[in-house]
């Protein structure tokens, strides 16, 4: 039998581990392999899932438990100028078409560093209702053009805020 305090140092040890780390969040920025520019954002430390490089693609996924950082950088794929709207307006008739998007959700902007899309995507799995929030930064750089997406499953408070910080440290250069 093992003693008692070896038992509660495994229960905490694996509590720690479970639990979301939302609030060890830190400033990154990722190098985009071959373009000479970079993106910085503030997010917990991303797991590297995938990443793929080619000549006219990067493409990079990473995640921190419910939150997920997926990074596409391509040449412009519509006609159109070098604009984040260009990019937006490429983008979004195809990606609107996900019926499990509640289009009572969805939010557009643009600014002059990006176009914002956001939007919830709604299902359900044994019973349980899911909700996942997304967010697309979308923009033209260099000659290419990106899709900085990042998405919480079953937001809560925390989870929203994590959002909205990712957001407000975004930047490239």
């Amino acid at each position: 039998m093992y003693p008692l305090r070896h038992v509660i140092a495994c229960c905490v040890t694996l509590i720690i581990c479970l639990l979301p780390h939302q609030s060890m969040a830190e400033i990154t920025t990722m190098a985009i392999p071959d373009q000479g520019w970079a993106i910085t954002f503030d997010a917990p430390p991303l797991r590297p899932v995938r990443e793929a490089d080619s000549n006219d693609h990067y493409m990079y996924y990473g995640n921190a438990n419910f939150f997920s950082v997926v990074i596409n950088v391509d040449t412009p794929a519509c006609d159109g100028g070098d604009t984040h709207e260009n990019v937006l307006n490429c983008f979004w008739p195809k990606a609107s078409k996900d019926p499990l998007i509640n289009q009572a959700s969805v939010q557009k902007s643009c600014n002059s560093n990006y176009c914002k899309i956001s939007y919830d995507l709604e299902n359900s799995f044994q019973d349980k209702g899911i909700r996942q929030r997304h967010v697309h930064l979308l923009f033209a750089y260099k000659n290419k053009w990106s899709n900085v997406h990042v998405s919480y499953a079953n937001p809560d408070e925390a989870g929203l805020k994590l959002l909205e910080r990712f957001e407000q440290s975004f930047s490239y250069k």
